[in-house]
C-alpha cells in the first residue's frame, strides 16, 4: 500500500483516501474536559506517545463516473508535517485539473488550507465549492470577529483571507431537511456543533455507502467516551446532538467511515454501537 494513499470502491465509485501529513496535538486540545490521567492510560494501552496526541491528515477524492470530487482540501502550509495532498494526489494519476467539485465540511484551517497556493491562487481552478451557507455566514459575522476566544478571532481571519479569492465559485448550500442531494449519489448532512455549519459528506453506489464523518469527532476516543469533547467544538450541545445522529446512522447502516484524524491511515474503518457510545474498528490493510 501507498503510504500516501488508498484506493477503493463504494459501487461503481471509485475512491482514494489520500494523505496531507500529519499533525501532533497537545492533549488538552482533544480532551479539554476528561481526566489527563485517563487520557494517557488509554494511549499507554495502544503503546503510543503519552504527551500528546498524533492524527493523520485524510481526505478523500472521489470518481463517481460524472464528477470529480475531493472532500476537504488539506492543510497547506500549516506545519512542516503537513501539505503533502497535492504530491500524493500525482503520486495516484490525479491530475488537480480535473476536480470539478470540493466539498467543504467546515471551514478550520485544516480543511481549507490547501485552497490557495503561495501565490494565493486556487490550486483547483476548475472547481466549484460546496459549503453550508450557516458556515459562511458565522465565520464572516461580527460574533466571530469580535469573540471572547482568541482561537475563533484567528480561523475566522484565516477564513475571510481563504475564501476571497474564490467567493465567485463557492456554492452556498442550504438545507430543507437533514441532508441534500447535490450529484447523484452523493449527498450533503448538517452536523453543527464542532463549528456552526459543520457538514458530514457520504456517498451511496449500488447498495454500498461511505460517510466522511470530517470532524463530528476528532478521534476514536471520543466515540468511546462520547462525553469527552475537544476546544475545537464551537457548540458543544448541537455537536453531542449530531455526535449521536450521524454514529447511530453509520452503525446502524454499516457503512464505511473515514474519521478524518482518525489513526492509522487512510483513517478508513466501520462504527459499532455499543450500549455507551460506539466502537472504532479499522479495517484490515494488506501491505
Amino acid at each position: 500500500m501507498n503510504k500516501g494513499s488508498y484506493r477503493f470502491n463504494v459501487g461503481e465509485f471509485v475512491c482514494i483516501c489520500l494523505s496531507d501529513g500529519s499533525y501532533d496535538y497537545p492533549l488538552n486540545a482533544f480532551f479539554k474536559n476528561a481526566p489527563t490521567e485517563k487520557v494517557q492510560e488509554l494511549l499507554r494501552e495502544q503503546n503510543l506517545p503519552t504527551d500528546h496526541i498524533t492524527t493523520p491528515y485524510t481526505y478523500l477524492y472521489v470518481n463517481t463516473g460524472e464528477h470529480h470530487v475531493l472532500v476537504d482540501v488539506g492543510a497547506g502550509g500549516l506545519s512542516p508535517s503537513t501539505g503533502k495532498l497535492l504530491e500524493n494526489m500525482k503520486v495516484v494519476g490525479i491530475d488537480r485539473m480535473i476536480i470539478d467539485a470540493v466539498l467543504i465540511t467546515h471551514a478550520h484551517p485544516d480543511h481549507i488550507g490547501g485552497i490557495l497556493d503561495k501565490d494565493k491562487e486556487p490550486v483547483f481552478p476548475n472547481a466549484n465549492y460546496y459549503m453550508w451557507k450557516c458556515e459562511w455566514d458565522f465565520w464572516n459575522s461580527d460574533e466571530a470577529l469580535n469573540n471572547a476566544n482568541e482561537l475563533i478571532v484567528k480561523f475566522a481571519t484565516i477564513v475571510m483571507n481563504t475564501f476571497h479569492p474564490i467567493k465567485k465559485k463557492i456554492v452556498f448550500v442550504e438545507f430543507e431537511d437533514g441532508e441534500k442531494n447535490i450529484f447523484p449519489g452523493v449527498f450533503l448532512v448538517k452536523a453543527p456543533g464542532h463549528t456552526p455549519g459543520h457538514m458530514v459528506v457520504y456517498f451511496s453506489s449500488e447498495g454500498e455507502k461511505l460517510v466522511y464523518i470530517g470532524d463530528t469527532v476528532l478521534y476514536p476516543f471520543h466515540l468511546e467516551h462520547p462525553d469527552w469533547i475537544p476546544i475545537y467544538d464551537v457548540l458543544p450541545d448541537e455537536a453531542a446532538n449530531s455526535k449521536k445522529r450521524i454514529f447511530d446512522m453509520a452503525a446502524e447502516d454499516n457503512s464505511l467511515v473515514i474519521g478524518q484524524h482518525f489513526p492509522p491511515f487512510p483513517s478508513l474503518g466501520h462504527i459499532v454501537k455499543k450500549e455507551e457510545g460506539w466502537e472504532w474498528r479499522p479495517i484490515e490493510l494488506s501491505e
